[in-house]
């Protein structure tokens, strides 16, 4: 259809150059009918994001991510994709420049701190920062979309404004723009998000479904060899559909500053290549004995000296002063998920956490109670060929902490638990000796497993 819809346009171009309200209606046309072939072309969506999706029933989630994946790469901004849930909102979905940012994912965020996406909400519309915001030291244009869906949406969208200059309004090709939104992504993003994505930015091309360049300098292009949908070279950003066609020269990336070793401290650097010898070393050993009881003992005590390895990897870039939860969770999750995968076990994981700042004593002792017990929901929530979810909950309860790991595996009676279960007693003391905190098993079987950790700040 998308291919006999150019050819009409061709032929209209040809015959009626000097009708435009025809043409205009054959474009209109094309973005139509050149929307459902846009939709697969967004890259794989996250694991975790899809879990949260399936949470709040939000059966279609592609338009929405190749909204936030094109519109990021052509502004080389930053965009998510929230949920509200209660005095909250969630993160399902992040990007920046056009790439998935997967630990943002389940990111939660009070409403006080998302004015503008807690005012989307209210009034159902887009709204605009009038005058930007502030992130770190750098200026920023910043809006927030609502989206209508099973549960309220707000997909937000921070662009930097160092690179935007003033434009005539009354030329830029608004009405094309919005075309060629509809064409990408359809009626579920408003359309408008392109034009303010795009608007004042240096190096943006527009051509219309003609090929006819209506916006920016003189580029050549070759649109028959443009894929449809979103194109990232090495020279620019290509948002390609029937409607039309947007294009953004990239800025060179300046080469990584050489004093950024400089940054890391260097006792937590040397602590962890130290450790990660002492890892490769128990490795090896467990390879070559020929005890296989051997062989298990030394492959679990390489495993639980890598969550130390962790922390001092996440202090050494923090320069030794603390710690990130987020972070920290996500890593040791995806340790223990890889290994449970090599075992023939389909585990997803999902984190829903704010940011938490550990000091490097806290982070030291929650790191193996962690891994022991999402260790232990990979190894014994689920047997090989099934799969499941592992989900990370961090909550603020008074004047401290609480970390909630939840499955739907198989469960078991806690009843039969006889106290020398060695993974559970290492996370047990830790939490209780290190950390002055507690520690709560839930299980039943065939309803699964909730381990709640507690500790002071």
């Amino acid at each position: 259809m998308v291919n006999r819809t150019r050819h009409i346009l061709a032929e209209a171009r040809h015959n009626w150059g000097g009708n435009r309200w025809l043409l205009r209606k054959l474009e209109w046309l094309s973005a139509t009918k050149g929307m459902a072939s846009m939709r697969h072309i967004a890259d794989a969506i996250p694991e975790g994001a899809q879990s949260l999706a399936r949470r709040w029933a939000i059966n279609d989630l592609a338009p929405f991510a190749f909204a936030l994946q094109a519109l990021t790469a052509l502004s080389d901004g930053e965009g998510r994709l929230l949920a509200l849930d209660g005095t909250e909102f969630v993160t399902i979905l992040a990007a920046r420049n056009g790439a998935w940012d997967e630990r943002a994912i389940g990111k939660t965020v009070a409403l006080q701190e998302e004015p503008f996406a807690w005012r989307a909400v209210r009034k159902k519309r887009t709204v605009v920062a009038p005058f930007g915001l502030v992130r770190g030291t750098e200026p920023i244009a910043h809006c927030a979309a609502f989206l209508p869906a099973p549960v309220p949406l707000v997909l937000t969208l921070d662009l930097p404004l160092s690179e935007v200059r003033p434009v005539a309004l009354w030329r830029f090709p608004h009405r094309l723009l919005a075309q060629i939104a509809q064409s990408a992504w359809g009626e579920k993003v408003p359309k408008g998000l392109l034009a303010w994505a795009v608007q004042g930015r240096t190096g943006v091309t527009i051509w219309d479904a003609l090929g006819r360049r209506r916006w920016g300098e003189e580029v050549p292009a070759d649109f028959q060899g443009l894929q449809e949908g979103l194109t990232v070279t090495a020279d620019a950003v290509w948002l390609h559909t029937p409607a039309g066609t947007v294009a953004r020269k990239r800025q060179p990336f300046s080469p990584l500053l050489r004093g950024y070793a400089l940054l890391r401290s260097e006792v937590h650097h040397r602590v962890k290549n130290d450790l990660q010898s002492v890892i490769s070393w128990l490795r090896w050993q467990a390879r070559t004995t020929p005890v296989e009881a051997a062989k298990s003992v030394l492959m679990e005590a390489a495993e639980r000296l890598k969550s130390f390895a962790t922390v001092h990897d996440l202090l050494a870039r923090e320069r030794g002063e603390f710690v990130a939860l987020r972070e920290l969770i996500w890593q040791l999750a995806q340790t223990a998920i890889e290994q449970a995968r090599q075992e023939g076990k389909q585990v997803r994981f999902t984190l829903i956490s704010p940011e938490v700042r550990l000091s490097p004593k806290q982070a030291s002792a929650l790191a193996p109670a962690l891994h022991e017990v999402l260790r232990n929901a990979c190894e014994h929530a689920f047997t090989a060929g099934q799969g499941g979810t592992i989900t990370v909950r961090v909550t603020e309860e008074g004047t401290g902490w609480c970390i909630e790991v939840s499955d739907d595996g198989q469960g078991f009676d806690p009843k039969a638990l006889d106290g020398t279960t060695l993974g559970l007693t290492i996370a047990r003391n830790l939490l209780e000796q290190d950390l002055g905190g507690t520690m709560e098993v839930h299980s039943a079987p065939r309803q699964g497993t909730t381990v709640r950790m507690r500790f002071r700040r």
